[in-house]
């Protein structure tokens, strides 16, 4: 599940477009900026073209080749422990 306040922070570090497509790719854009990037933008930006279609096909990769595996409940547990101490 995403944390709200880190999609803000990313939206306030710059209006580079790159920015909006890693909000894109994690899920965190607004439906007016996916279709703003997708029937706007994409085509006539190489640089996120070739990031979008490499950072898609690297999200298929991993999915496909550690999808199978599962992190160890102990593991998990400690990672969210770390978190919740950092805040």
């Amino acid at each position: 599940m995403s944390n709200p306040d880190q999609g803000e922070k990313k939206r306030t570090t710059g209006n580079d477009c790159l920015d909006v497509l890693q909000l894109i790719l994690d899920g965190e854009a607004s439906p007016e900026e996916r279709r703003n990037f997708f029937d706007k933008h994409l085509e006539s930006c190489m640089p996120c073209y070739r990031t979008y279609h490499l950072e898609m096909a690297i999200r298929e990769l991993l999915k496909s080749r550690c999808g199978k595996y599962e992190a160890p409940a102990e593991l998990i547990d400690n990672i969210k422990k770390m978190i919740s101490s950092a805040r």
